[in-house]
Parts: C-alpha cells; sequence; structure tokens
C-alpha cells in the first residue's frame, strides 16, 4: 500500500529560468503509470499524483468505482481528468455510456487504445477502422467530446499512402477523429516523432511523453515489449526535448507523462526533474 506520509513535491511546470520558452500547455500525467498502486489504494494513489505537482491526469480504468464515485475522488485532490481511454469493444457496443462517463468525469477527450487486428495491422484492418472511427468521432462530437485514437506502433507497415498511418490519417474526418502521440510507440516503431507532428499539424492534440530504453529492440510486436523498457525522461532513445518543441509548434494541447514501468513511482520523480532543467 502506498504511504499516506507526505511526498516530496518536484514540480513540473517547465518554467525554470533555463528551460524557456515552455510547452503551450501544463504537463499530466496518465494514471495508468500508478496502476499497481491504484489497485491496491486509489484515494492514496490519486493523493500521490497532486503531491508530485500534477493538476491534469489521463484515466480510463476507474479501479472498481463508477464514474461518480472516481470524479468524487478527483476532485477531493484538485485533478481534472481532460482526456478518458476508451476500449473499441466499448465504444462499438455502447457508445452512450461511454460519453455519458466522459462527461460524468469532465472529459474533453475520449480516446479509442486500439483497433481490432491480429499480429499486425493489415490495409483491411485499417479501412475498417477508419469507418469505425469515423463514426465513434460523429456519435462523440455531437455528445459535445473529441474522439482521438491512439496509435501503439502498428500502424507504420507500407500503403499506398505512404505508411498505414498516413491512410488512417488521409481517410479519417478531422472534424471527428484526431489521434494522441505517445513518442515512445512513434520511436519503437522506426518513426520520428518531430516529423510526424509537422507533417500533421493540428491532428495531435494530445501526447503521451515516455522514453524507451537504450539497447531495446525496437519495430517488433509492442506486446513483447518489456515494462522495463519504460525509462525516465531523457535517459532513453527518444529525443524528449525535440518532440515537446515540436508538439508546442504543432498545436497539442494536452501533454501526460506515461511511464510502465513497475517502480514508475520513483521514475516519474526524475522525469520531472528533467523537464525543469530541459531546454526547449
Amino acid at each position: 500500500m502506498i504511504s499516506r506520509r507526505t511526498f516530496p513535491a518536484t514540480g513540473f511546470a517547465l518554467t525554470s529560468a533555463v528551460a524557456k520558452p515552455t510547452p503551450s500547455a501544463p504537463m499530466g500525467i496518465e494514471i495508468y503509470s500508478l496502476r499497481r498502486e491504484a489497485e491496491k489504494d486509489l484515494p492514496a494513489t490519486l493523493a500521490l499524483i497532486r503531491k508530485f505537482g500534477f493538476k491534469e491526469v489521463e484515466g480510463g480504468d476507474f479501479y472498481g468505482r463508477s464514474a461518480a464515485e472516481f470524479r468524487k475522488l478527483l476532485d477531493g485532490n484538485d485533478l481534472k481528468l481532460t482526456s478518458m481511454m476508451a476500449a473499441y469493444d466499448r465504444l462499438s457496443r455502447d457508445i452512450n455510456s461511454v460519453a455519458d462517463d466522459a462527461h460524468t468525469l469532465g472529459a474533453e477527450y475520449v480516446v479509442c487504445s486500439t483497433v481490432p487486428h491480429k499480429k499486425k495491422l493489415t490495409a483491411e484492418d485499417c479501412e475498417r477502422a477508419i469507418g469505425s472511427l469515423n463514426r465513434f468521432g460523429a456519435n462523440l462530437t455531437t455528445a459535445g467530446l473529441s474522439c482521438c485514437y491512439h496509435p501503439h506502433g502498428i500502424e507504420f507497415g507500407e500503403s499506398p499512402d505512404g505508411t498505414l498511418f498516413d491512410t488512417l490519417a488521409k481517410g479519417t474526418n478531422p472534424k471527428f477523429v484526431n489521434f494522441e502521440m505517445d513518442i515512445f510507440w512513434i520511436v519503437f516503431a522506426y518513426q520520428d516523432p518531430v516529423k510526424l507532428l509537422h507533417r500533421y499539424p493540428g491532428r495531435f492534440p494530445l501526447m503521451h511523453v515516455k522514453d524507451i530504453r537504450k539497447g531495446t529492440a525496437l519495430g517488433g510486436s509492442p506486446g513483447d515489449v518489456l515494462e522495463e523498457a519504460s525509462v525516465p525522461l531523457g535517459t532513453g532513445l527518444v529525443d524528449v526535448a525535440a518532440a515537446l518543441r515540436a508538439a508546442r509548434e504543432t498545436g497539442v494541447r494536452h501533454y501526460y507523462i506515461e511511464d510502465e514501468a513497475v517502480d514508475a513511482a520513483r521514475q516519474i520523480s526524475e522525469s520531472l526533474r528533467y523537464l525543469e532543467r530541459v531546454r526547449l
């Protein structure tokens, strides 16, 4: 269980004298980073997130609570959930309940976390996904929400448009569907986050900020990647500062640290210290 003692605040505003200009929005955190802690003691975990200095979070798992109960815990810790992850199956089956939960939580965005596929995403999978995402997005827009899709690196196989991601971007209506960039998975797929952001300005309103351990084998199946491949920002393969600069220039609105390592709480502290001193 997480102790309820006072944790040292590390700050995250990216506003030190040597770290200007800043990103266009404050840094939030994906609650999944602390999933083990949240499963054991959700109230203490949210308190820890606030003591780290975060005010904004992204989530999706309610850890046995209703959306209303989860919102009450967020409010009690002065945390705002701006983005809610939702499974493709749930969006297909009951998008109205997804929208209801998002409204209860105060979310602006609903993010589809993956689309149906086997080991590799195919052109046929991609075409089906385009139809589904456009339908999800139109329904969510009607409900006053914004829809995004979160690529996990499987979307960069070849296609007539360049890559399957290019096909997704071309086929989805930007009025209804945009994307959440996870810089870990973009680099994992041998892509450059900076180039992708500039190729599609405005299509990435959300970003997961995370780093890959040096020496990690790239380009395989995301399901084969070990949790230990997630390392503190600035210590791995990703040029985090360059990605944040490009994000600021191309319309990213919300940033969330995501750390999938077992000792994420310790690594988050290191990542925050990196962000305080990074030059943007």
